[in-house]
């Protein structure tokens, strides 16, 4: 039987059985990556405990994609019939002023394609939630970073950077205007990192209660760029070997770098640019080839981030909202 995290690079010298074992037991490294997330402009304005923003962002490069850019990315999709397309990565998505009409673009340009964003709320004010709104099928599903639903922890985890009852009022605000509308589009997902800061299951059924969708992810050490991540897991953490992330998804930078991983927030293991090339070449060159192939042959000690990225031992949780377990419609 195929397994659906173990893939395989076939390999000039291998023999006819291992050729035929890899195509046959494993997965085949897509040829260009099925999903992609595209970094439309720099900047986050919150802090989470859980993600290495606030500590890289001084040191790293900042702008906003160019639309030339931005554009021909989105056609390389279209042609490579690219199932999802993310237009944010290591920022919060509606600091971009233009995003609506991006995913206007990427929609109009890749129409199979699922358009997803996440945000953490905080700019879910009354016009730009009529942008959502208005947006429909066009955005595929929001999903709301929201951590917990007490005060305390949820500020603890945002660092002070954001307050608990003005995003919740946010929040409530796109839900009422969805259902107001009878809109089936966007979805919306409330999602959160389980640490040990917040009871992520007693948010799941406050959501849930709510008709909501909503799920917890896994902590991470992100590439071993969160060095507390250790104290917030609810166990101990283990290595992180069976990863698919460079294996399927493409991660573009606003000025064309294409990184190794959503982690990579420090720009340690660049695939390459694709300013003066493509997505297809650098997807397929020497260095993202070298580094897949050094994962899969576990010789993490090749890979910066991946030799030292570690994963809380809690697996992660998703929960349908009640209506649609029971058959109703649900946003």
């Amino acid at each position: 039987m195929l397994a659906k995290n173990r893939y395989a690079i076939v390999e000039p010298g291998d023999g006819i059985l291992t050729r035929l074992n890899k195509r046959l037991l494993h997965r085949a490294v897509p040829r260009f990556p099925r999903t992609v997330q595209i970094q439309t402009r720099t900047g986050c304005n919150a802090d989470c405990i859980w993600c290495p923003y606030g500590e890289s962002f001084p040191t790293q490069p900042k702008g906003t994609m160019e639309w030339g850019l931005f554009e021909r990315i989105v056609e390389e999709c279209a042609r490579h019939k690219v199932r999802r397309i993310s237009p944010y990565l290591m920022n919060e998505p509606f600091l971009d002023k233009e995003l609506p009409k991006k995913i206007r673009f990427i929609h109009d340009n890749v129409p199979t394609a699922k358009v997803v964003v996440t945000t953490n709320g905080s700019r879910l004010f009354p016009d730009v939630v009529k942008e959502v709104v208005d947006l429909g099928p066009a955005l595929h599903a929001i999903y709301i970073s929201f951590q917990g639903m007490e005060k305390k922890g949820y500020e603890k985890t945002m660092r002070g950077t954001m307050d608990f009852e003005t995003n919740l009022m946010n929040i409530n605000r796109l839900i009422d205007a969805l259902e107001a509308k009878q809109a089936k589009f966007p979805k919306v997902w409330i999602t959160m990192v389980d640490t040990n800061v917040i009871d992520a299951k007693k948010a799941i059924a406050y959501w849930q209660k709510r008709g909501v969708h909503s799920k917890y992810t896994t902590l991470e050490n992100r590439g071993g760029n969160i060095k507390d991540a250790e104290n917030l897991a609810h166990t101990e953490m283990d290595y992180y070997t069976e990863c698919t992330r460079l294996m399927k998804q493409g991660y573009i930078l606003f000025n064309g770098d294409m990184v190794i991983c959503c982690t990579d927030y420090s720009r340690q293991m660049v695939l390459g640019n694709i300013v003066d090339s493509s997505v297809y070449e650098v997807w397929n060159g020497t260095q993202a080839v070298t580094y897949r192939r050094a994962y899969l042959s576990h010789r993490f000690d090749e890979l910066p981030l991946c030799k030292v990225c570690k994963v809380d031992r809690v697996k992660e949780v998703e929960v349908m909202p009640w209506k649609a377990q029971n058959g109703g419609i649900s946003n």
